[in-house]
């Protein structure tokens, strides 16, 4: 006789509803556009903004808010603002922040589901994550482990990790075809061959729909 423990078929529903509901968006796939103009367009001065990492990198002085904060977990002098390991304490920046940008942060981070939580509190009512996180994409931590390359994220995890946001909108980085070739030539892949927008005319040649599983990585913009 067959032992059933708990509910799996109930369980499994809900993760089903939950990726179903999330909103998967192919414009970074068929234009060749740096997510980080449209961030710099949605913020406006009153804005209380966090970036994390530093991630908005030469972008970084054209956010046009006021009130901008930066974080990491080390110290690099006069960087960054605040020093916090966001996977545990964020004593004091609960419900502070409007807009908060993650770029290529949390697969560095060494539990992202707490990470996600707590940005979840720190964020405003109504406030909005925006970021990037790779899954088929190379390892990339440097030599000494100043930090660390951790997790890939697949659409379903992602929509599991972000269930308790309110809206969540993916946008896949390169598709099932560009995103091989980018691990296999590297730098030299996004610097130089990616300005002839060759991949989004590879990608053309598999379905839209394989692209949103066999990707680069993914943009994504979450509201709480």
């Amino acid at each position: 006789m067959k032992k059933i423990l708990g509910n799996p078929n109930q369980t499994n529903k809900k993760l089903i509803d939950i990726i179903n509901k999330t909103k998967i968006n192919d414009f970074y796939l068929n234009n060749q556009k740096d997510f980080r103009d449209r961030i710099l367009e949605e913020i406006s001065q009153s804005d209380r903004i966090l970036d994390l990492g530093m991630a908005m990198r030469d972008k970084y002085k054209k956010i046009k808010s006021k009130n901008l904060e930066t974080l990491d977990v080390n110290d690099f002098g006069d960087y960054p603002d605040i020093i916090c390991d966001i996977c545990s304490d964020i004593s004091g920046l609960e419900s502070k922040y409007d807009k908060i940008i993650c770029i290529a942060v949390l697969e560095h981070v060494y539990d992202p589901t707490s990470a996600i939580a707590n940005l979840n509190k720190m964020l405003k009512n109504g406030g909005i994550l925006y970021g990037y996180v790779p899954y088929l994409f190379q390892y990339h931590a440097p030599h000494d482990l100043k930090y660390q390359d951790y997790f890939r994220f697949s659409k379903d995890a992602l929509a599991y990790l972000f269930k308790d946001f309110s809206y969540v909108e993916l946008f896949p980085v390169r598709g099932r075809i560009s995103a091989p070739l980018s691990i296999l030539f590297g730098e030299k892949w996004k610097k130089y061959i990616e300005k002839t927008k060759i991949n989004i005319l590879l990608d053309k040649l598999s379905s839209n729909k394989i692209h949103f599983k066999q990707c680069s990585g993914f943009n994504f913009i979450v509201k709480k």
